[in-house]
C-alpha cells in the first residue's frame, strides 16, 4: 500500500493552479505564432501580437494570464493501492487552492450559492472536484482554471442517435459565432460526446488533457476543421473526448475555452510529485507595432465624434463597475433619487482587476461581457455616462439606450490583462468596497487601447 500524505496533495494543487494561470503551453503559443507570422489582415496581426505579448509578461512576472483566475476544476484519479493520511481530500484539495489564490493575488470569483447567496467566498473555493478511483499505486492531479467568459457560452445539447454529423457541426459552429468576441478568440474547443447529459459535459472538460486520439477521433476533427474553414481565425485547437451511451442517446457538449486555456496536471507518488508542464520558456518580449491617436477622457466632443471602427488610445479617468456594483447602483438610485457616485460625462469600464501584488498600482485587468450589463444602459446613459468600455456585441436595447442619449462603447481585447494592467497608472476604490473585485473603482489610465464599436 503507497501512502501519499494529504499535505503533499495540497502543495501539489497550490503549484498546478499557479502554473495554470500565470504560464501558457508552448504548443498553443506556436499555434498562435504561427497565425501571427501567416495572417494578412493588419487588424487580426495586431490582436494576435497582443496575445503574445500578454502570454510573455505572464511568463516572466508570474502574474495570471487573465484576470478572470476562474472556477478552479480539479480531477482527481487515485490508484486503488494509495492510502491518503493526514486531512480530509476535499479539505486539502481545497486548502490548496485558497493559499494559491491568497499568496499570488489571483482573483477571487466564487459565490457562495448560485440561487441564494451571491456573497463572495473570499477564497476562490470550495473547487469543482470530480474523484475516480484507478488501478495503480500513485494520485493523478489535473486542474482546470475555467473563466466565465467562454463558460458562459459553453453548451450541451441532446441530439437523436441517428443525427448526421452534419447537424452536430452545426450546432459547434452556431455555439461559437454565438460566443464571438464575448469569449475572446480564438478559442480552443473541448467536445464531449456520450453517457448522460451531465457526462457529456464533464467530457468535455477532460478533453483538454487529451494529447492522444483514435482514428476516429482524428477524423472527426479533421472534417469539423473543414466545415468550419471560413472561421479559422476563431480556432486554435480542437479536443475530442467520447464515451458510451444509451441506445437512443446522443449527448454533445461543447466547452467553450478562450485562447488562454489555463491547465496543468502531476502525478504523486509517495512524496515524490511529476508535474506534467509544457510551458512556454523565457524569451525576449515581442515588441509593439503601430501608433494610434491619444485622446483624454475630458475631451468629451472629440469621443462623441469618434465613429465606429476607429481605434484609439485613451487616457484619463475611467470608472470600473461589472454585475454585482450595477445592480447597487441601480438599487441606489431607486431608493434615493441620485447615483451612488457622479457619472456625469463619465466612462464606465467593465472590469473586475485581481488584487494588486507587491509593487503593482493594480492586478492584472480586462473587460468583462458587456451584454450581461445592457440592461442597465437606459438608467446610466440617461443620468449622463458618456460611454462604457468592455467587450463583444451590445443587444438592441442597449444599443438604443447608447445611440438615444448620444453615448458612446469602446471595447477593448479580452484575454490580455497583464499588457492592459500597464496602462493603469493609479487606482482607488470609491464605493461598494464590500464586492471585492466588483467594487467601483476610479483608474487613472494612460494609452489604454480601445475600439470605437457604438
Amino acid at each position: 500500500m503507497q501512502v501519499i500524505k494529504s499535505e503533499t496533495i495540497e502543495k501539489a494543487v497550490y503549484e498546478l493552479c499557479v502554473i495554470a494561470n500565470t504560464q501558457y503551453d508552448v504548443f498553443l503559443y506556436e499555434k498562435i505564432y504561427k497565425k501571427y507570422i501567416e495572417t494578412k489582415d493588419s487588424n487580426y496581426k495586431h490582436k494576435l501580437l497582443n496575445i503574445l505579448k500578454n502570454i510573455q509578461l505572464a511568463n516572466e512576472t508570474k502574474r495570471p494570464l487573465c484576470q478572470d483566475t476562474g472556477q478552479v476544476i480539479v480531477f482527481v484519479k487515485i490508484g486503488q493501492n494509495v492510502c491518503i493520511e493526514g486531512a480530509d481530500l476535499n479539505n486539502a484539495i481545497n486548502s490548496g487552492v485558497e493559499c494559491a489564490y491568497k499568496l499570488n493575488f489571483f482573483r477571487k470569483s466564487v459565490v457562495n450559492n448560485a440561487f441564494f447567496n451571491r456573497t463572495n467566498t473570499q477564497t476562490n473555493t470550495p473547487a469543482i472536484i470530480y474523484t475516480e478511483i484507478v488501478s495503480g499505486d500513485n494520485v493523478e492531479l489535473s486542474v482546470l482554471v475555467k473563466g466565465a467568459g467562454s463558460e458562459n457560452y459553453s453548451v450541451t445539447k441532446m441530439f437523436k442517435p441517428n443525427e448526421d454529423k452534419s447537424e452536430i457541426f452545426g450546432f459547434i459552429k452556431t455555439s461559437i459565432l454565438n460566443a464571438g468576441e464575448k469569449s475572446c478568440p480564438p478559442f480552443v474547443l473541448g467536445i464531449g460526446a456520450g453517457g448522460t447529459l451531465d457526462y457529456a459535459a464533464l467530457l468535455s472538460k477532460k478533453a483538454f488533457f487529451k494529447n492522444d486520439n483514435s482514428d476516429a477521433e482524428k477524423e472527426f476533427i479533421r472534417e469539423l476543421s473543414d466545415y468550419l474553414k471560413n472561421y479559422q481565425d476563431m480556432l486554435l485547437d480542437i479536443k475530442i473526448m467520447t464515451a458510451q451511451t444509451h441506445i437512443a442517446c446522443l449527448p454533445v457538449a461543447l466547452t467553450i475555452n478562450c485562447h488562454s486555456t489555463r491547465h496543468a496536471s502531476c502525478i504523486i507518488q509517495g512524496e515524490n510529485v511529476a508535474y506534467n508542464t509544457n510551458i512556454l520558456p523565457s524569451c525576449e518580449l515581442i515588441k509593439c507595432e503601430g501608433d494610434l491617436k491619444e485622446i483624454m477622457t475630458t475631451e468629451f466632443d472629440v469621443l462623441r465624434n469618434l465613429n465606429p471602427g476607429e481605434s484609439v488610445l485613451l487616457s484619463g479617468e475611467i470608472y470600473t463597475a461589472r454585475d454585482a456594483a450595477h445592480k447597487r447602483i441601480q438599487n441606489f438610485y431607486e431608493k434615493n433619487g441620485i447615483m451612488p457616485f457622479d457619472i456625469k460625462d463619465k466612462i464606465i469600464f467593465y472590469a473586475g482587476p485581481c488584487p494588486a501584488a507587491e509593487g503593482e498600482v493594480i492586478g492584472p485587468i480586462g473587460p468583462t461581457t458587456s451584454a450581461r450589463m445592457d440592461k442597465y444602459c437606459e438608467l446610466l446613459y440617461s443620468q449622463g455616462l458618456l460611454a462604457t468600455l468592455g467587450k463583444g456585441e451590445r443587444s438592441t436595447l442597449a444599443k438604443e439606450a447608447i445611440k438615444k442619449y448620444n453615448g458612446k462603447y469602446f471595447t477593448t481585447q479580452g484575454g490580455i490583462a497583464c499588457l492592459l494592467e500597464r496602462c493603469v497608472k493609479s487606482c482607488e476604490i470609491i464605493t461598494f468596497e464590500d464586492l471585492g473585485p466588483e467594487a467601483v473603482r476610479k483608474l487613472y489610465v494612460e494609452k489604454l487601447p480601445v475600439k470605437v464599436e457604438i
